[in-house]
């Protein structure tokens, strides 16, 4: 959770050895945590407001605020953490331009949320541990795993993606620790039974060529708001749901066409363009059975985690929705899935099942870093630890009277060494002004 909004009464504290108040501070990480701002919007923001709140004469720049973030963001990764046997871990591997692969593992306390099952947010979570390395495999993944347990004692249960890194470090890890139940996301369980399901029909390659013929047909014409949505290379079968959905829109038009506000659609190259739909009608209807049945299953298990009663429960939220024998092989597959995942869980305990927190966590850290897979893994990856947990004024407080700049740059030098950007800068400066000392202590942030 991002930073409470600050009281009048804060932008007249200090944190020691600040030039901006507290009020000031708080602010801004407001603005780029929640808003969503970038960086240099949130100081421009800032500006602008300047007049209007107590006692702020001088406003900071992005860089100082992107400080104050990788400060709070290391603060959280280094603070004491409670010990407990009911620590969930959510675990996956982040990675980008560069060589590295960065390792994130963030937890909650299962028993607080077995108070009310729901589904997770980042203010839920706490960053437990943080790596960068430019090398993983089973044996570093279960090395990393045990220094989590220093912080917080044996986790209840560990819930991943399924990665191969991952799984095999998990499968390590539990050899010394069995009483873990190691859970597999739901999300990426779904999208691997859709992928068998679709993938045997020819179908829907065909189906997908179609709709790629058509982008390419329709996008700079006056039906551009018909033109389909691309399937991702990576992971396409954890996003297939909006073609699906396309299809079956653009279906309903095409029964009943009509212009768009203020404008005219030229109807016979609508019905050259994407006339074909008709005849995947019924193809379409079974492969939302398939979607609805995937899309059912991960509501229930975010909503109400896996128990002893869960798969007699989803039963029977799936039967209605499976007519078509596809359909009815991918339920009997998500049940006995289901059903395999909740025996781990023990008499009146649910566990969780899923990563999809840890992902969309991963995505806000990115949006953050506002460099996309071009500029490699920065410092910036600390603002994951910014974004999670309850923030409020006297955290920030702390955090910045305990992490200074010198932390956050030997932790980036530690962690990171010398960043892509470092080494695109010495790539292309002029060759009298490059100083190899210099580049090898690039402090990457």
């Amino acid at each position: 959770m991002p930073a409470g909004l600050p009281t009048p009464n804060d932008f007249a504290r200090r944190v020691p050895r600040h030039h901006y108040s507290l009020g000031t501070i708080g602010l801004h990480l407001r603005l780029v945590l929640s808003a969503p701002t970038s960086g240099r919007a949130a100081a421009f923001v800032l500006k602008c407001l300047a007049p209007f709140l107590p006692g702020v004469r001088e406003t900071p720049c992005a860089n100082t605020g992107r400080m104050w973030l990788l400060r709070l963001g290391l603060y959280e990764l280094t603070c004491a953490k409670e010990v407990g046997d009911d620590w969930v871990w959510l675990v996956d591997h982040t990675v980008q331009l560069d060589s590295h692969k960065g390792m994130i593992v963030v937890g909650l306390r299962l028993s607080a949320w077995q108070q009310s099952p729901r589904p997770l947010e980042h203010k839920d979570l706490r960053l437990l541990y943080l790596e960068p390395t430019e090398h993983s495999n089973g044996d570093k993944v279960k090395e990393q795993l045990e220094k989590v347990v220093a912080q917080t004692g044996v986790p209840r249960e560990i819930v991943s993606d399924g990665g191969s890194d991952l799984k095999r470090g998990i499968e390590l890890f539990r050899q010394a620790h069995p009483e873990i139940a190691p859970i597999y996301d739901v999300k990426h369980k779904m999208a691997l039974l859709l992928k068998k399901e679709l993938e045997a029909d020819k179908e829907w390659e065909k189906y997908v060529s179609q709709a790629n013929l058509a982008r390419r047909g329709l996008t700079l014409t006056s039906a551009g708001f018909l033109v389909p949505p691309g399937l991702q290379a990576k992971a396409r079968y954890m996003n297939l749901d909006r073609m699906i959905v396309w299809g079956e829109q653009v279906l309903g038009y095409l029964d009943a066409p009509r212009d768009p506000p203020g404008g005219r659609v030229d109807r016979q190259m609508v019905e050259n363009r994407l006339g074909w739909l008709r005849g995947y009608r019924a193809r379409l209807a079974e492969w939302s059975e398939l979607l609805a049945l995937a899309r059912t299953t991960e509501h229930y298990i975010r909503h109400k985690g896996l128990h002893n009663a869960a798969v007699e429960e989803l039963r029977g939220r799936l039967e209605p929705l499976a007519r078509c024998p596809s359909s009815c092989r991918m339920r009997e597959a998500i049940l006995a899935f289901v059903s395999e995942q909740a025996s781990a869980a023990r008499p009146g305990e649910r566990l969780i099942g899923s990563t999809e927190v840890l992902e969309s966590l991963i995505g806000k850290y990115k949006r953050l870093q506002s460099m996309h897979s071009a500029g490699g893994m920065t410092g910036s990856i600390l603002s994951i630890g910014a974004i999670v947990g309850l923030k409020c004024i006297d955290t920030i407080r702390t955090a910045l009277e305990q992490i200074n700049n010198a932390h956050v740059g030997d932790w980036c030098r530690k962690q990171l060494g010398v960043t892509l950007q470092a080494q695109r800068k010495s790539a292309f400066a002029p060759e009298q002004k490059q100083d190899p000392k210099h580049l090898s202590t690039d402090p990457g942030f």
